[in-house]
Formats: structure tokens, sequence, C-alpha cells
């Protein structure tokens, strides 16, 4: 017999995870169902800025504006291992971008309509700008401005803080179970078909949500069958690039001379991100990656930026790529607008709510009022969120670090585990002490240990090496995308997860085919990238 539920959420990226947390908190029986992996999709690979929406001000998006400004202050509070503070630069160019006085003009609206939430910005002159960014091109600039803003250094950990949190207040959640179909049970609720493994599974509840994101047309069409469009897939691409010599040590963001499309290069694991472009797809969100256009279009902005020779595209050392989920419209993606969209539908499938857009920095408040949308289905019985005050796992250290310390664990390794893990890194101390060898190091130079590996399987539900490396670890970044890892893990998986040598072969096998679809290689040289075929069914760069 199908399990009852209250709430069946489909899609495991932030907004799915968020609102599993938050129903669970209020007392709902909860199933998150999620295709891949959690933050496998956009909340896995964006410009990991928790920002407050300074580009939203020019389109009159205001709302949107106070809110992320608001969740800016709210994240930095309940995930304070997690989003940091930090510093932008926004270089003044000759010729290029918005005029000084349209932009002090933003900065000083973002100043006001944040209330003292961090530091106003101040103006930088040209020589002071150069001294701060010493890379910046001297023959364009002019001024430059210093915002605060925030940071999500691993992003990815955002969603399974939820995730974990959620299953924690009694949420079941799944990772690698498709949903196949979503139809109306005799009972009157939903019925939801998902595969689990070999075989599948049902769930019943009176109100499911689509939060799949960018494949939310494809979950309707394939397992709803209906054929309406609500979605507009723009791909967003990133590079992630060596350090070049004087490369800038906090983020600098600039607009492209082609769209004025806003950029940021942010100093990244030891390297540095740039991103991202902007084009809508047609074709299957799966097959979207970096193409030779978007390179092009990173490194002339780039170019038009920095310095002389400074930047090289034999630097490159791999891309990643999401795709944003904007409610539909035509026309170029960046004009669409970003505030989300919360859909409930009628008819055969009412009971049912679709979550379009929305951003890595809302998606607590998106979250909130999901639930709130779902508990008045319900009747109302629920009560009201607590998120918004709710620390997240890691966040309040309760003697995490003193333990760290007494543990005789390596500096490097203990500012890893907060950093990452926060509080819960007690938890990865105690699986240190289950069996010899999990302590020790394997990533001298980040000061990772065999004990995350099995942390990431036991208690944060990575079911393959990819989950672990990109999703929990964050160790498959590094320039070697951790290849150099694989012998820990064929060791550790081994003995300490129970997997045999053929699951581990074909764990590594999948993961190389992963990373070699995003090596950097293929762009460097002059002629690099023109064999790169370009996506099927995507328009014109916005």
């Amino acid at each position: 017999m199908p399990t009852q539920f209250d709430l069946i959420i489909i899609g495991g990226g932030i907004n799915g995870a968020g609102i599993a947390r938050d129903a669970a908190l209020r007392g709902m029986k909860v199933v998150l169902l999620e295709a891949r992996d959690f933050a496998a999709g956009a909340s896995g690979h964006n410009g990991r800025m928790i920002h407050g929406g300074l580009r939203y001000l020019e389109t009159g998006q205001l709302d949107l504006v106070r809110e992320a400004l608001r969740e800016r202050g709210r994240l930095l509070e309940i995930a304070p291992h997690l989003v940091h503070r930090s510093t932008l630069v926004i270089p003044i160019r000759r010729g290029i971008g918005r005029p000084s006085w349209m932009v002090r003009l933003g900065l000083l609206a973002l100043d006001i309509l944040a209330f003292g939430q961090l530091a106003p910005h101040r103006r930088l002159n040209r020589a002071a700008a150069l001294a701060r960014v010493p890379s910046l091109r001297p023959d364009t600039l002019r001024a430059a401005f210093v915002m605060q803003d925030a940071f999500a250094e691993y992003a990815e950990r955002l969603t399974i803080e939820n995730v974990v949190d959620a299953a924690a207040h009694g949420a079941e959640v799944r990772n690698h179970a498709p949903v196949t179909r979503i139809e109306r049970d005799p009972s009157g609720a939903l019925l939801v078909t998902w595969r689990d493994g070999a075989g599948q599974e049902t769930a019943l509840a009176p109100v499911v949500v689509n939060s799949t994101g960018a494949w939310a047309d494809a979950l309707m069409a394939e397992a709803a069958g209906t054929g309406t469009r609500l979605v507009a897939k723009a791909m967003g691409s990133f590079l992630v690039m060596k350090p070049f010599p004087g490369a800038p040590d906090e983020a600098v963001f600039f607009e492209a001379e082609s769209d004025g499309r806003p950029i940021i290069l942010t100093p990244w694991m030891g390297n540095l991100l740039v991103g991202t472009t902007d084009r809508v797809i047609d074709g299957p969100v799966e097959a979207a990656q970096a193409g030779r256009a978007e390179v092009d279009y990173l490194f002339a902005a780039m170019q038009q930026t920095f310095a002389a020779g400074s930047i090289r595209r034999s630097d490159i050392l791999f891309t990643y790529t999401g795709v944003r989920p904007l409610p539909f419209a035509t026309g170029q993606s960046h004009k669409i607008a970003r505030r989300h969209v919360v859909l409930r539908h009628q008819g055969a499938l009412d009971g049912m709510i679709t979550v379009l857009g929305g951003k890595l920095s809302t998606f607590r408040s998106l979250a909130e009022e999901v639930t709130d949308k779902a508990a008045a289905l319900h009747g109302g019985t629920f009560g009201r969120s607590g998120t918004a005050r709710k620390p997240m796992p890691g966040a309040v250290d309760h003697g995490a670090r003193a333990a760290l310390r007494a543990s005789g664990l390596a500096e490097t390794t203990c500012e890893r585990l907060m950093r990452l893990y926060g509080e819960r890194s007690v938890e990865i101390l105690d699986i240190a002490q289950e069996a010899p060898g999990l302590s020790e190091v394997i990533d001298t130079k980040t000061g990772a240990i065999a004990a995350e590996f099995v942390f990431a399987v036991n208690r944060e539900f990575a079911a393959g090496l990819a989950d672990i490396l990109l999703r929990r670890t964050l160790l498959g970044y590094g320039p070697d995308r951790g290849r150099h890892l694989f012998g820990a893990f064929r060791k550790i998986a081994k003995h300490q997860l129970g997997w045999d040598d053929a699951r581990i072969a074909a764990e590594i096998e999948d993961y190389l085919s992963h990373v070699a679809a995003t090596d950097g290689s293929r762009f460097h040289g002059a002629n690099a990238g023109a064999e790169t075929r370009e996506l099927p069914g995507t328009r014109a760069l916005a």
C-alpha cells in the first residue's frame, strides 16, 4: 500500500530542501524525492553569492531587493559557518558599463534598504583602486566602489544541511529516486510513483510540490502527462581558472561591454571562479555545458577589465554550468524577471504546486511561502514557519572547535572541518575513532580526512563517488578534480562502506566520465574550442 504523507516534494535542490525542512519543522509528514543527487543541478552550479540584489534595482524589482537583503541578513545569522561577509570591488571604466553616478546611486539605495545590515559602500579613486586590485586595466580605469555582500563558498552544503535537518525532524529523504508518475488516487489524494533501485515505490499526499527547477516541464510532461510550458531554461556557465599574477583576493564585479550583463570574478577554493553567461536553451537540461561561445564571452569581458596578458585560456581548469528555472517568457533571458512564481494547479492535478524561479539568496523565504500554501491546503493546522530564526544544523558551536583542538588533528584539518561542517564536526570526530586510519589526512592541501567519506555516506545520504566529492566534501573541485583521492576512496569504500570491487570501479568510471565533459583543456590554445559543439535548440547568447 502507498505510504501516506502530508506533503510530497519532488526536487532536492535548495528550494526543495528548504521546503522539506520548513514543513518538517512544522510537524508535517514529508517525503523529499530527488532524481539525481541533492544540489546536483543549479543549486551546486552557481556563483555562490548571497547577494543583496544590486542589479535588480535598475529594473525596479524593489520587492526582490528587499527580500534578498532581508534573507542575506538571516543567512548570516542562521548559517554563519557557510555564509560569510565578503567585499565586492566594482571598477568604473571609461566608456564601458554604467557611469559612476548611476553605480553610486544604486549602492546608496542598497545601503538605505539594508538598514545598516553591513558597512556602507565607499568610493576609491583611481590610484586607490589600482593599489587594491593591481591587475585592473589602468588605461580605462577611472575609479572603483567597494561594497559589502555575502558569499557561500560551499553553496552545496546549504542544500545538504537543509536535507539533514529535514530528516532529523522526521522527513523521509530519497535521492537517486526519479518520479515516474503523478496521478489522482480514488481517495482524492495525489499518488506519486518513483523508481527506487530496481523497483518502485508509491506515496499518497493531498499536496505535492514540484520544485524540480529547470526540469519542471519535463516532470509535468513525463509523469503527469501535461504539455503546458511553465519554465524558461537559462543556462549560466562558469569558468574555474588558476590565479593569474596580481589576481584579486576579493570579488570583482564588472560588466560585459557587449550587453551590460554583470560578471563576477571571485577567489574560490584557491582558484578563480568567473561567471556567468546567460543563454536560453530549449534542449535537455542534462546536455547544458559551456561551449566556445560562453568562453569567448567571458574572456572578452575579462580582457576589457584586467591588464593585457593577465587572462590566458591555458589557465582554465574546468567549467561548470547551471540552468536557472525562470518563469516562462520570450526574449532575452537576462530580461526575464528573477522573482519566483508559485503556481497552484487545477483540475486533475488540484493539490499540486509548482515553484518556478528562486535564488540561492532567497531560498528560505521561498520555502516559507510554499509551505504556507501547503499548510493552507491542509486547513492551516500546521502553524507558522520558524526557519527565519532557527540555526542550521552546523551553525551553533556547542564545543566543536574545542573538541577539534583537543583531538590532535592538524590545524588545517580543524579549520576545514569547521568551515564545511561547523558543529557537526564532532560527528566526524566520532567516526574517526571507529576504525584505524579514519583520522588519516587524505588531502594534504585541504587537510581532509578519511572519516569525511564515511560521514558523507552514513550521515548525509551520499550514494556514490560524485555525491561525495562534488556535493559533500567539495574535494572534486581541486585542479585534478579529486583524482588523487581514488586510492583512499577504494580503501574506505571497501573496508568501511562494504562496497565491492565492481561497484567501486563503476563509481570511478562514472565520475571520470562526468568530469571529462567539463575539462578546461579543450579551450586551451589559439584555436581552442573550435571543435566544441554548440547545444541544439539554443538561442543567441543573451
